[in-house]
Formats: structure tokens, sequence, C-alpha cells
């Protein structure tokens, strides 16, 4: 089930989305209302593909599977997903196609973006599906990825401090790597990541602090209600920085990732606990 967030007066809606190559499609066209729009089909027509296609126009890839080429129609060299939406009183074009062996284009209203983050949050949505329910049975990383998502979409700071931090972990674990198989290891090279990633992670605890302040009562209110008042729920943040800043964190674990060859502290190990 798929969900564009909208006011009561609906100041956002896709009015008509056309595809060429896109999965099963080799080429369609729908549109659609303001209000509630139902899909219904057999099995195996594309329900899905459909909501994907919209998912690519709000976010930059799919939902179901971030390789591109596995998006293309059987055998032919690319795909084109364009969309109409009514967004603030104006019309928005949005393009997306990709080609094999080629760079992916993504353009609103005819002018390329140069970084795909900058589009994230023009067109806020929310993704409802069956295999949700990691958010409570799977791992740390799904709650991370869910509250992450819905951050990034109104807030672009965030966004960019989290890809920031993402790629000196990134570098930082390569480090580690590296310098366990040479067996030569260099403190003021791991502090340089150590003082990068703390800067963004911290900045990264404070806006995931903020929105949980929000978020954490409105949760508890839907369930309630959703209970008939027969439980009650709540959210924790689980996070080292409530008790000690990420430099010390990092000071503590440095033997220990030196031993694992990756960073075992910092804000990618956060997590939300959820206490009936």
């Amino acid at each position: 089930m798929f969900h564009a967030i909208s006011s009561l007066f609906c100041k956002m809606y896709i009015r008509e989305l056309n595809l060429i190559g896109f999965k099963n499609y080799e080429q369609a066209a729908f549109s659609f209302t303001p209000t509630v729009n139902c899909i219904v089909g057999h099995n195996g027509t594309g329900k899905t593909n459909l909501l994907d296609a919209i998912h690519y126009l709000c976010f930059t890839k799919s939902f179901l599977n971030p390789i591109d080429t596995q998006n293309i129609h059987h055998h032919d060299p690319f795909f084109v997903i364009e969309g109409n939406f009514w967004r603030k009183g104006q019309d928005e074009h949005i393009f997306c196609g990709f080609k094999r062996g080629m760079k992916k284009q993504f353009k609103r209203n005819k002018k390329e973006y140069e970084r795909f983050s900058d589009h994230i949050g023009l067109l806020p949505a929310v993704v409802i599906l069956p295999m949700d329910i990691q958010l409570l049975t799977g791992g740390s990383d799904e709650r991370r990825k869910f509250m992450d998502s819905l951050i990034s979409q109104y807030d672009h700071v965030y966004l960019n401090n989290l890809i920031s931090y993402n790629r000196l972990l990134m570098q930082r674990n390569t480090y580690l790597k590296k310098a366990f198989e040479l067996r030569k290891f260099d403190l003021e090279a791991i502090d340089i990541y150590n003082q990068q990633m703390a800067e963004f992670g911290h900045a990264i605890y404070e806006r995931r602090q903020a929105f949980l302040e929000n978020f954490i009562p409105v949760f508890e209110v839907c369930y309630t209600h959703l209970s008939s008042g027969k439980e009650k729920v709540t959210l924790f943040y689980q996070t080292t920085l409530h008790e000690q800043d990420m430099m010390q964190g990092f000071e503590n674990t440095l033997e220990k990732d030196r031993l694992l060859q990756y960073t075992t502290s910092g804000i990618h190990k956060d997590d939300l606990s959820l206490e009936l």
C-alpha cells in the first residue's frame, strides 16, 4: 500500500504516470485523482511495479530492487518513468531515465539534478509493506533506516550529514581492514576519521532526539486508540551518546575495532526499543 503524504486539502498528489520499458511494463500510462486511488488486478500484472515507479519519482530509486539495470523490461536497452504532480498549487514534472551502461538521469521540470539527494523531500511519501514487520522483529538497522528515511524527507541538513557520516564510516572500516592486513596502524590517521565522524554524528544525534520528542507522543496516542485503551506502548532511543560523546566512544572501542576490522561504536549503532 502506498500513501502520498498530504494535507486534508491535498496540497500534493500525482496526476499522471507514464512508463516505458520499466519492469513488466513495455509502455503504459495512468491517471490519478486527488482523493483515494485503488489499484486492482490479478497477481503478476504489475500492481506493485506501478507503485515502485511512483517511489522512483519520489526517492530516485526502487523500494524493491536498488539495482537499476534489473528494473529494465526484459532485454530492453532503457527505462523511462515520467510523472506529473500537483504540489503547492503548481505542476511538477519529474523524469527518471536509465540506459544500460549509462548514468541514471533525474530531472525536475526538465532541469537535471546534479545530486540526487537534492530531490529527497520534494515529494514526501511513505511505503507500507507486509515486510515492515521487520521493524519489530529485525535488527537495529531496520529501525534506523525507518527513522532516517522520515527525517531526511524534511531535513536536508540531516540527510547531508548522514551521507557524509556513512562515507567516512566506510573509509574508516576500509582503513581498519588494511591496517590489520599490513600490521601497521597510524593513530593520527584514525583520529582524523574519529574527529570528522564525531562532528557529523553529534549533529545527527541531536536531530534524531528532536524528531523523537515529537514522534513518540503521537505514536503513543495512536497506539492507545488502536488498542481501545487496553494497552500502552512507548519507544526509547538507545544510543551510547546518552552517556558519552563519540570521541570517547571511539577511544573506548579502538582495540576492539582493530581486532574486528570495523567500527563498533557510533550513531550507526543506535536503535529504537519498543515496550508494551
